[in-house]
């Protein structure tokens, strides 16, 4: 839409004739006519005047409608959010067409690509080039962000892909260019305000994000091919303070991490002691089970049977998805696992093609 037309629109919705407006600006009727005619434009010294006298910011009187106003772009958030993962990549090398140069979409593209890469994983060559047009993405954001927590967040893309890259040098000094949080973060102050249960369930809160950050190290130490029997220790280590914390046996969402625990464990397993392997698929197969009883047939939310975090719950809505609950089942995870090439060395036994 033309200045003029807005003007004219706005005009309407303020109840002013030309001649008022006219008359509030210091100008003539007949300058606002042309404008509205579109024959001229309003003087650039009019601008903040007229955007004032319209109750508008200078942005909406001159069409540069803000990403927050723009209902094309809440569409395609809303759509992005309720999407699973091929729809997603979709949808964002649409709205990158549609707005050319938006970093956000540029993003949503570059870590809706990474993830592909690994679906689509047909031999290793077209891995890395895959990789490296998501690379690319990651810089384009990285460069050109003003948006600190989308600078971030591409800075984070840019060390994962170089790392899945294997280029780790690299990887290292970009992350070092990743800020450090502040000397005082937010849970800290707080937990100095607090008193009774709620200081309580916020230490309780604090220390599961710690278990978290220990749990994830320790799961993902050594890259999934490497099946150093070191790894096995840290594996090991994970399971057992899983296990520890949860005596009752009942692991919430942690049955997520016992599960990838198992299947770590079966791929160290897997050539010297086949036996043990088809044993933690079990295991496996029966985690990922289990956590989709629990959470993939509706939304709930459950407490856990934990000493250590007994005041806190899982809400399911907190659980990434992609799409509707049934699409994103951990047994269908536990089974994607399975269909690559990490379990060659037992495929063809037949306890392993019961588990698949």
């Amino acid at each position: 839409m033309s200045i003029g037309k807005k003007i004219k629109e706005l005009r309407r919705q303020s109840d002013m004739t030309q001649e008022q407006f006219a008359d509030l600006l210091g100008i003539s009727y007949q300058a606002v006519s042309k404008w509205e005619t579109e024959i001229s434009c309003p003087d650039l010294s009019l601008i903040v005047p007229i955007a004032k006298l319209l109750k508008v910011t200078t942005d909406e009187l001159l069409g540069m409608v803000p990403p927050e106003s723009d209902a094309k772009k809440r569409e395609y958030d809303d759509l992005y959010e309720k999407a699973h993962h091929p729809e997603q990549y979709e949808l964002a090398k649409k709205a990158s067409k549609e707005y050319p140069g938006e970093l956000k979409y540029i993003d949503w593209q570059a870590s809706c690509l990474y993830m592909r890469t690994f679906d689509d994983y047909l031999t290793q060559e077209n891995f890395y080039a895959d990789l490296e047009k998501v690379l690319k993405l990651y810089f384009v954001v990285f460069q050109n962000a003003a948006d600190e927590k989308l600078k971030n967040d591409s800075l984070a893309g840019i060390v994962m892909t170089l790392s899945a890259l294997r280029r780790n040098d690299e990887a290292e000094e970009y992350a070092k260019l990743y800020p450090d949080p502040p000397t005082l973060d937010k849970n800290t102050v707080l937990n100095w305000a607090l008193t009774g249960e709620k200081k309580d369930k916020h230490q309780q809160k604090i220390l599961m994000n710690h278990f978290d950050g220990m749990l994830d190290i320790l799961i993902n130490k050594k890259d999934i091919d490497d099946k150093n029997l070191q790894c096995m220790e840290t594996l090991i280590l994970a399971q057992r303070m899983i296990e520890m914390v949860f005596p009752s046996g009942n692991y919430n969402r942690y049955y997520e991490e016992m599960m990838l625990i198992s299947i770590f464990k079966a791929r160290i397993y897997e050539y010297t002691e086949p036996q043990n392997a088809i044993a933690e698929l079990k295991r496996a197969r029966f985690y990922a089970e289990r956590f989709d009883e629990l959470f993939m047939k509706a939304p709930v939310s459950l407490r856990f049977e934990s000493p250590f975090f007994d005041l806190l719950e899982f809400n399911s809505n907190d659980l990434l998805v992609y799409g509707p609950l049934e699409e994103n089942k951990r047994i269908d995870t536990f089974k994607w696992w399975l269909s690559g090439k990490l379990f060659d060395g037992i495929r063809n036994q037949k306890e392993f093609i019961e588990l698949t």
